[in-house]
């Protein structure tokens, strides 16, 4: 068990600088740095690693759709059209819980890296009719953007899962369906209920808002959702073995040039009120977070990881483990999908089990998704904590219950649907 705790002393490391207020970046740096050497690699690979991990296309795709998320988020809530929105959601909407998770669910809807940065801003303005503190506001955006990773088809995640064990996207999807009534019902349960305990009732809406809510705020919004969908669809009929994401890209800039033309005289006050984020240092955040996923790969740290927890003779165990060990320290569906899926499908093969390969792979999902939604590495949840301005170390506990959760219910209702 020496390479679990050896991933124990990195986090240690990594959660010191972040209390320190080293910064993000520097203190995933630091981790990344210890990683190396405790998994046998030198300094100078560790400074060879670096390129290695940021000269990739996954980098370049990854740090462009969050500047982009950021410029769109940015001129939506610049041009005033997210508040006019909001207020036309508000006029129909009686439900506390619901007014508070509509737009993180809403934005969930769109598979994009650092996505809760988008929908911070809309659960800021219905959290503040509310009283709901920052720390709570943390939590309720991270939580409720992720709720359909499980089952929602164009997830990157759910799409390589297929590819990795044969199964078609339709079947992941039957089999994996349970999986959002989960998230929302242990989100209910450890984060929106305490948060609601102590909040007023919502005030009556008026006739006119009832009736009369300016809509068009939500034409940016509704550009970005539609778009991001075609443009999936699009780039996988029309280029396909290139990422999807460059669909999202394109929907997300068209939303933003239709977002500042709905500004119309505006624009420049917009542009200039827009320019006033933190886009540079978040990008490096998410350069810090791609030399440790290349640290963990050089390292062999997932092989290690495998040996400790016992093999190919308990691949259930492995399954319920591993990808939530990976997920945990990568904060990344697609690394503990592409790290441990062909080992644990591998091990099923060679043990005889192939007819087992679904439920490994339901197992699997629920223990990866665990392991993502309880990591201090997860970007989204990185980028919220700044956005809200709350530290990332002080809220971690109360993510990891919740997070948790995923794996017994996840077995448990693998069991069930795998009768």
């Amino acid at each position: 068990m020496t390479s679990v705790l050896f991933i124990v002393i990195v986090f240690a490391v990594m959660l010191a600088g972040i209390r320190l207020k080293l910064g993000l970046g520097p203190s995933i740096l630091a981790g990344s740095f210890v990683l190396a050497l405790l998994f046998g690699l030198t300094p100078l690979a560790w400074v060879k690693a670096v390129p290695d991990a940021l000269l990739t296309e996954d980098t370049f795709v990854l740090c462009v759709i969050i500047a982009v998320i950021l410029a769109f988020s940015a001129l939506y809530s610049a041009s005033g059209q997210s508040e006019r929105f909001m207020r036309a959601i508000r006029g129909q909407i009686r439900s506390r819980s619901l007014l508070l998770v509509f737009f993180p669910a809403l934005i969930g809807l769109l598979p994009m890296p650092g996505g809760a940065i988008f929908s911070a801003p809309m659960v800021e303005k219905a959290a503040a009719e509310l009283s709901i503190p920052p720390k709570d506001q943390v939590l309720i955006n991270y939580w409720f953007r992720h709720i359909w990773e499980l089952a929602w088809p164009l997830y990157p995640g759910l799409i390589l899962s297929s590819s990795l064990a044969g199964i078609p996207v339709i079947g992941i999807i039957a089999l994996m369906w349970p999986g959002p009534l989960v998230s929302i019902a242990l989100g209910w349960l450890f984060i929106l209920r305490p948060a609601l305990r102590n909040a007023p009732r919502l005030p009556a809406a008026t006739q006119q808002s009832r009736n009369g809510g300016d809509w068009s705020g939500g034409i940016p919004l509704a550009t970005a959702i539609t778009g991001s969908v075609a443009g999936e669809w699009a780039c996988s009929i029309l280029w396909p073995g290139r990422p999807m994401e460059y669909g999202v890209i394109a929907a997300l800039i068209l939303a933003s040039g239709v977002s500042l033309a709905m500004a119309r005289a505006k624009w420049t006050e917009v542009l200039r009120e827009a320019g006033k984020d933190n886009t540079l240092s978040l990008l490096g955040v998410v350069g810090a977070i791609f030399i440790f996923k290349e640290i963990l790969h050089q390292g062999h740290v997932v092989d290690a990881l495998a040996q400790a927890l016992g093999g190919g003779s308990a691949v259930f165990i492995m399954a319920a483990t591993l990808p939530f060990l990976v997920g945990f320290v990568a904060g990344l569906t697609i690394a503990f999908v592409g790290a441990t899926f062909p080992l644990l499908f591998g091990l099923a093969h060679s043990t005889g089990q192939a007819h087992l390969i679904p439920a490994i792979l339901s197992i699997g999902l629920y223990s990866g998704l665990a392991g993502i939604m309880s990591s201090p590495m997860h970007i989204c949840y990185l980028m919220t904590c700044d956005y809200f301005h709350q530290d990332p170390a002080r809220l971690l506990p109360r993510i990891l219950v919740p997070g948790l959760a995923f794996i017994p219910a996840g077995i448990a209702i693998t069991f069930l649907m795998t009768l």
